[in-house]
């Protein structure tokens, strides 16, 4: 009975040992994938911001050709009011 005692307190240190590493390893696991999420979090909230810049910018865009054909509508059309003025005036 005496040889139980001698090999149980190894077992107890050797398990100790492997625990020990274990809650190290999974404590710096824990951190970096703590800051990879922080980075990642970070990398998403930038690329949503760029798009909607992006959007902004193109709807600036989009609103400026809108004016500007506006203003070629309204132009054409008093041409074409101008035109037909001058074809009535022809004919009669």
């Amino acid at each position: 009975m005496s040889a139980s005692p001698t090999s149980s307190p190894p077992s107890d240190s050797v398990a100790t040992s492997a625990v020990t590493p274990r809650s190290k390893t999974t404590v710096s696991s824990r951190i970096e994938k703590r800051q990879q999420n922080t980075l990642a979090a970070r990398r998403y909230r930038q690329r949503r911001v760029d798009q909607l810049k992006s959007l902004e910018d193109e709807l600036r865009k989009v609103r400026e050709e809108r004016d500007e054909l506006k203003m070629r509508v309204s132009k054409l059309e008093g041409e074409t009011e101008a035109l037909r003025g001058l074809l009535g005036k022809e004919k009669k």
